[in-house]
């Protein structure tokens, strides 16, 4: 199995304090986890203020708010993962578009169960992500901050009963195919029902050393009451040997069933500076034929380690307000805990 072809279980996997954590506790086998179980969290304060925030640019206090996750992951062959996500968050404002943010009380919001079959790696579960099984990388961008590559084709807002296969091979050749299926957890709508939302994704990609890049394919069929789409995207990255330095570039479109297309051109680079890393980004969406609903936004941020499990990541970031045509500019820290 190959932790590239799973977008989650890069996060997931890496785990070293849990595994730590766990291993005394393991050992009592009639009340605790089983030994191959591992349990890890993270919580991000994020405290900031966004000039002219919100849509009638009332928005504009210092406030804070919190995301908090729990992952639990057990293996039963050593090859094959369960994996359990709960999520909670007060995410609100303008600073609810950060990409830490989380709204809600504490709910299973991930559960699936991957395993390999020869070259595959196959994932079925009743709660599976329209963007959990990609196996191809169109940014090595960052992407912790505000601002974000394939904002259509990745945007992974579906969930529900899944099932996805990944492929990959010592060539550095990667695919993937997924369905998701939105009323699939409704005995009145079901799976692949005539009158339920259910989504397909397909990727493509090549991830070599230092350089790579994908396509990615999603469809929605609009059965269920949302507005269908289909879209296509794709990107490129590159890490020379010269610099401490990743570049990417992403391409995204949407051609909705109603409502205008849609294209979104990313650009993102991460440059490591002292202890920690320097990162940037700027997008431009254009809407066909609404110059009101053009957009463009760039980020700047900085990310160090104070410790092995408390990261700070100061940043600002200004996004063009397609309501008011003016720019909402934040300025943001984050503080992320890991344990």
């Amino acid at each position: 199995m190959c932790e590239d072809t799973m977008k989650l279980f890069s996060r997931l996997l890496v785990a070293p304090a849990a595994l730590g954590l766990m291993a005394p506790v393991a050992a009592n086998a009639d009340t605790a986890f089983a030994s191959t179980t591992t349990l890890s969290g993270s919580a991000v304060f994020t405290t900031g203020s966004v000039a002219d925030g919100g849509t009638s640019d009332t928005e504009e206090e210092l406030y804070m708010q919190y995301a908090y996750g729990l992952d639990i992951n057990s293996s039963f062959t050593g090859e094959d993962l369960f994996s359990a996500g709960l999520v909670a968050g007060n995410a609100s404002g303008p600073l609810a578009s950060m990409d830490s943010a989380e709204s809600g009380d504490l709910n299973v919001t991930s559960l699936f169960y991957n395993f390999p079959v020869g070259d595959l790696s196959v994932t079925v579960g009743p709660l599976v992500d329209q963007d959990d099984v990609v196996a191809a990388t169109t940014s090595a961008y960052s992407d912790a901050f505000r601002l974000g590559s394939m904002p259509y084709s990745l945007a992974g807002n579906e969930t529900g009963p899944g099932v996805g296969v990944a492929y990959s091979n010592d060539n550095g050749v990667v695919a993937s195919v997924s369905f998701v299926s939105v009323g699939g957890a409704s005995s009145t709508v079901g799976i692949g029902a005539d009158d339920g939302d259910d989504v397909s994704t397909f990727t493509l990609g090549y991830n070599g050393d230092g350089f790579g890049g994908g396509l990615v394919i999603a469809s929605n069929d609009g059965e269920g009451g949302t507005t269908g789409y289909d879209t296509f995207g794709g990107g490129i990255y590159y890490s020379p040997e010269s610099i401490d330095a990743t570049f990417s570039v992403a391409y995204d479109t949407t051609d909705p069933e109603t409502g205008a297309d849609a294209t979104d051109l990313f650009v993102g680079v991460d440059y490591e500076v002292g202890p920690g890393t320097l990162s940037a980004a700027y997008n431009s969406t254009d809407v066909d034929g609404s110059d009101s609903l053009d957009s463009t936004g760039f980020e700047v941020s900085y990310t160090y380690s104070l410790n092995d499990n408390v990261t700070l990541t100061p940043g600002f970031f200004t996004v063009e307000d397609t309501s008011t045509g003016d720019d909402d500019t934040g300025v943001v820290l984050e503080t992320a805990f890991s344990f």
